[in-house]
């Protein structure tokens, strides 16, 4: 088995034993669609990125997955107090002993573009906000077009999907800072 299939087999086994928790939660009516359980993920153009295996890239997707069910909180950046989306990225990326800004517009403007072909796990998804045209959300890439987030008020940190028709027609870019 080469080492990206063993790598991609890792992170599958940790979504399996992961997603439980994602859904158990009541969907709210946020600004975030609640995940969709059940849905096949592929990427549009079939396109599967090799996934890298830098420390610091694990480090990050193994704290934001066992942060699942962590509930939101404005301006929270600690699994004690929760987290908005861009305090959870604040608080991985000081896992993997990397500052980075704490708004998710700082984040967006303050770090290297990756195009959407060329994701890695801990890469960065920012969506704006359609009526202000506003980079507002953010999330983390996990692999095969999942990415890993804090929604909104009264949602848990969870799953979202790149295919959703919701975060299709919101997404700006990509980025990083690995």
């Amino acid at each position: 088995m080469d080492k990206v299939t063993k790598h991609f087999s890792f992170l599958l086994l940790i979504l399996l034993l992961s997603s439980c928790s994602a859904h158990k939660e009541t969907a709210y009516q946020q600004h975030i669609p609640p995940p969709q359980p059940g849905l096949h993920i592929q990427n549009s153009d079939g396109y599967h990125p090799q996934i890298e295996s830098s420390n610091q890239r694990k480090i990050i997707v193994q704290h934001a997955i066992k942060n699942l069910g962590i509930p939101y909180k404005w301006g929270g950046q600690s699994p004690q107090t929760g987290f908005d989306c861009s305090g959870l990225i604040v608080y991985t990326h000081q896992k993997a002993d990397i500052i980075i800004p704490r708004t998710a517009k700082a984040q967006f403007y303050n770090s290297k573009v990756v195009s959407r072909k060329n994701l890695q796990i801990a890469d960065l998804i920012f969506f704006k906000n359609p009526k202000k045209n506003k980079v507002f959300h953010v999330g983390f890439y996990i692999g095969d077009g999942i990415f890993v987030n804090a929604p909104g008020k009264g949602r848990k940190v969870t799953y979202g999907y790149l295919n959703n028709p919701y975060f299709k027609k919101r997404y700006v870019g990509s980025r990083s800072y690995l």
